[in-house]
């Protein structure tokens, strides 16, 4: 991803909080009013340091709560019988994790750093009580899960699409969410691995370095190691455009 760990400097310095963090309409706070943002700020976490391979909470781990990235970028793994892994998603700040263990209370995914990342964690315990003095939860809490089935349906899409198709789409999927949160949409770091881009896709990573390859060879983006440069997004977005 970009260079997630970006800081501004100030003449004064002021703790970051949930009143004040620049992803406040991205995070949890979003839909809440001001009275329940206080609310939630004296209840959560923060500055949670994982560095890379780390893991935020493991699958079969008993419910540890909601977790909002501020920096970095994570990955959302599944594993199966044999151990073998499905990414499914990569995670940016503002970005929250955790819905996968709120039915069940116990975690079916692994969320693991795939750079030095920063956090903040509303701890299972504490949701009940939020709930109770902030009522406006529930309603962004199914939100937040909501999107999160959207983006899956997304996926599964995206998954009858030819590879480079896919591998177009993922590189705008990052470029727009980065550009929400105020980083560059044109220059980015990718943090993840070949590897890991074509397990979270449904190809061989061969396949991803051969389309990331054709896809410089016609000036669409450039890459140096994985620093990304997008070139025309125009001809990226015309690339997913269907033949007529």
């Amino acid at each position: 991803m970009s260079d997630l760990n970006i800081s501004k400097t100030s003449t004064t310095y002021r703790p970051v909080t949930c009143e004040n963090c620049n992803l406040e309409n991205l995070c949890m706070p979003k839909g809440l009013d001001k009275q329940e943002i206080g609310g939630l700020a004296l209840l959560v976490n923060r500055n949670n340091i994982r560095q890379r391979g780390e893991a935020i909470y493991h699958a079969g781990s008993p419910f540890r709560g909601m977790i909002a990235l501020r920096s970095g970028s994570a990955k959302l793994a599944s594993f199966d019988q044999n151990g073998n892994e499905l990414v499914v998603a990569f995670i940016l700040p503002g970005e929250i994790v955790g819905f996968d263990g709120l039915a069940t209370q116990l975690h079916n995914c692994t969320v693991t750093a795939l750079e030095t990342l920063n956090y903040c964690h509303l701890p299972a315990h504490k949701i009940e009580q939020l709930v109770i003095n902030s009522p406006g939860l529930i309603y962004v809490l199914l939100q937040r899960s909501c999107n999160e089935l959207d983006s899956q349906v997304q996926k599964m899409l995206m998954s009858r699409h030819s590879a480079e198709k896919r591998v177009a789409n993922f590189i705008l999927n990052i470029s727009e969410r980065l550009r929400v949160r105020g980083y560059s949409e044109l220059e980015f770091r990718l943090s993840m691995s070949r590897k890991e881009i074509g397990n979270h896709l449904g190809i061989a990573h061969e396949t991803v370095s051969r389309i990331i390859q054709l896809f410089q060879s016609r000036q669409f983006i450039e890459i140096k190691s994985k620093q990304l440069r997008i070139i025309d997004k125009k001809e990226l977005f015309n690339f997913l455009q269907p033949i007529h």
